[in-house]
């Protein structure tokens, strides 16, 4: 789960660097990517970025749709919160810390949930999903990234312990949680590309209103 004591130290410990070195491998320009892909709208949203690492993926949402309304950042290493905080605070208006997992988060309702490489770190990605869903707006989009099998994955493995999930297995997690996926690509270039897939959810039908 994504409260377990010694992943959180790990984050901690690589909160300082964790920026530049997923910079390096070309994360932060596949965010920036994937947001003008799902050509998501900030003005006036409410946004969670679940599992915010040193919020990366918060400022290429804002650098991409410009600002929202207020965004929140939730991770379970304190360290990682703080470095979030203090690299988004001169370009959003309303910045909320929460040093929290996934499965402690106070249920709130966001326009928008991004979420890279969080529920590979749960026992059940289902689960992961259901807590996904409780924050999410009935018209909300949740932005998800997820690791998928490949050889380059299981170096990442030795250090962070993640689970890999192709991508037709997630999609039968995100159906049987009653949520609905509206488009799903892999990444252009770089190790994005090898590693990781790409996910923009909704309700399902009968969840909306």
């Amino acid at each position: 789960m994504t409260t377990d004591a010694p992943l959180i130290q790990s984050y901690d410990q690589a909160a300082a660097k964790w920026r530049s070195k997923i910079e390096g491998l070309g994360y932060t320009a596949a965010y920036r990517w994937l947001v003008d892909q799902a050509g998501l709208q900030t003005g006036g949203a409410s946004v969670l970025d679940a599992g915010c690492g040193t919020g990366d993926f918060a400022r290429a949402l804002i650098e991409v749709s410009g600002r929202p309304a207020s965004v929140t950042l939730l991770d379970p290493s304190a360290e990682m919160v703080a470095t979030a905080a203090r690299s988004l605070a001169h370009i959003t208006p309303d910045i909320r810390p929460l040093i929290a997992g996934l499965e402690n988060a106070t249920q709130t309702l966001h326009d928008i949930v991004l979420c890279a490489h969080v529920i590979e770190h749960f026992t059940d990605p289902r689960a992961a999903l259901h807590l996904l869903k409780r924050q999410l707006a009935p018209n909300g989009r949740l932005l998800l990234i997820v690791s998928k099998p490949h050889w380059c994955n299981w170096i990442i493995w030795v250090r962070w312990r993640h689970r890999m999930i192709k991508p037709a297995r997630m999609q039968q997690h995100i159906a049987t949680t009653g949520l609905y996926c509206l488009w799903d690509a892999g990444f252009p270039a770089g190790p994005p590309s090898r590693s990781s897939h790409a996910y923009l959810i909704t309700h399902a039908q009968k969840d909306a209103t």
